[in-house]
């Protein structure tokens, strides 16, 4: 099952942002899909912990009786998706988010609230959700984390990778470095590349 193989990165701060990091390259002309059918979903939300290893299988076996509703399901994670990269590229651009991209955030969060659970916790309480097998359950905290991410009381600034421009990385992520000078998704990845693209200029010079 290929959403197994995938290794996805989680760099964003917020799953909010880590799953509109489920698209690569540039994202205006070529971009690269993660999120090839519902199995990538489900392999997305274990490797981001938003699903136990037993919610996950269950969620697979439902996905193989239901397939036309786990295709439904698939397609309202990416219009979400594609809704909160709007929204949150708004913000990293110090613009206003459109009222249409809220209402979709909107709808998201009615259809997750019900579903919110005062859970045990070791010796404890947390807030957790409906242990069930809905299609739709690892979009719950998605759209949780968008809200708090944009209402909240959360001081660090939404970015955009700054290799946008050059390579056409979309990545988004929250800058919580000391000073706010964070410019990459990742330092191994457009980091590495923007460093690499700063000495070969050096060299150029040189010559």
């Amino acid at each position: 099952m290929r959403g197994e193989q995938y290794r996805f990165e989680f760099i964003g701060g917020e799953p909010c942002l880590d799953f509109t990091n489920t698209v690569g390259g540039d994202r205006r002309v070529d971009p690269s899909e993660h999120l090839h059918g519902y199995a990538d979903l489900v392999a997305w939300a274990r490797q981001g912990e938003l699903l136990s290893p037993a919610q996950g299988r269950a969620l697979l076996l439902r996905a193989q009786r239901e397939p036309a509703a786990a295709t439904g399901a698939l397609a309202a994670a990416v219009e979400l998706r594609e809704t909160l990269f709007e929204i949150f590229l708004a913000l990293a651009e110090d613009r206003r988010p459109s009222p249409q991209h809220l209402a979709v955030l909107n709808r998201a969060l009615a259809d997750a609230l019900p579903h919110r659970r005062v859970v045990q916790s070791g010796r404890g309480f947390s807030l957790g959700w409906d242990d069930t097998d809905d299609l739709r359950r690892m979009l719950w905290p998605v759209a949780l984390s968008a809200v708090e991410l944009l209402a909240g009381d959360h001081a660090a600034p939404v970015k955009l990778c700054g290799m946008r421009e050059t390579t056409g990385c979309s990545w988004l992520f929250v800058d919580e470095s000391r000073n706010g000078s964070r410019r990459w998704c990742s330092m191994k990845d457009c980091g590495n590349r923007a460093k690499a693209r700063r000495h070969y200029r050096k060299v150029k010079r040189l010559d």
